[in-house]
């Protein structure tokens, strides 16, 4: 049964899914500096009839900076509203060192690194557009 349930939930997702504009882009680059080649990959994903927005950038070389972010944008009446948050996955332990003066993580458990987040609210009145934008971050 609970197998049943769970391929239903899938394929219920798959179907909203496939009917919705998926769209992305995909963008690797490669720097040769003193002989050596630097690779960074970023990807976007954009799920257009939702209004979800995941972008993902990565450095092979370097797995401890790289960073996703996932946004969502709505609106409601007049009113735009943009939320996401900003995260890392690692398996390495070298994150596990949250609150040190030189991290960058809000916190961290079990390889998932949540680095900031932010939700701003856009209210456009005539040739006026008030924007009220609240962020989390580490303090710099």
């Amino acid at each position: 049964m609970k197998r049943a349930l769970a391929c239903a939930v899938v394929l219920a997702a798959g179907s909203t899914a496939w009917g919705m504009d998926l769209s992305g882009t995909w963008m690797t680059q490669i720097a040769f500096a003193s002989g050596a080649a630097s690779p960074t990959t970023a990807f976007t994903l954009d799920l257009a009839g939702s209004g979800w927005q995941l972008t993902s950038s990565w450095d092979p070389a370097f797995l401890e900076t790289s960073s996703h972010t996932l946004v969502l944008k709505s609106n409601l009446g007049p009113m735009n509203i943009t939320a996401g948050a900003s995260f890392c996955l690692s398996t390495r332990t070298a994150l596990a060192r949250v609150g040190t003066p030189d991290d960058l993580a809000l916190w961290s458990a079990g390889g998932f690194t949540f680095r900031s987040g932010f939700v701003s609210f856009e209210l456009a009145l005539g040739n006026l557009t008030l924007r009220l934008t609240l962020h989390r971050g580490p303090a710099e």
